[in-house]
């Protein structure tokens, strides 16, 4: 008698989450906005894709500016999932959330 099968499963990947990045001018930056940017893409590998807040195909767009003046025009992401770091906690919070899933800004 057959107790048991061999029974193989397709291989579940995850499906990254597309993110367009948006630097601000960097006019007067209190942290290192690319080595923050750097964090982001190591701590969600896998799970976020940064491209070029340009592509349409994202669901919304990450705006990292320099300082907490955040001076940079928002106008061309209205109507879009929006999040705004201008500090390195943000930028954890930024993580966090991607990670629970949280797509709220």
């Amino acid at each position: 008698m057959r107790l048991c099968t061999a029974v193989s499963f397709p291989e579940i990947t995850m499906k990254s989450r597309k993110i367009g990045l948006k630097y601000c001018g960097g006019c007067k930056p209190e942290y290192d906005r690319v080595k923050a940017v750097a964090l982001i893409k190591e701590r969600l590998k896998g799970r976020v894709e940064l491209v070029s807040y340009e592509d349409v195909s994202t669901e919304g767009t990450l705006v990292v500016t320099g300082c907490p003046t955040a001076c940079v025009d928002l106008q061309p992401f209205q109507g879009r999932p929006l999040w705004l770091v201008t500090n390195l906690q943000e930028a954890e919070r930024f993580i966090e959330a991607m990670r629970q899933g949280d797509s709220t800004p």
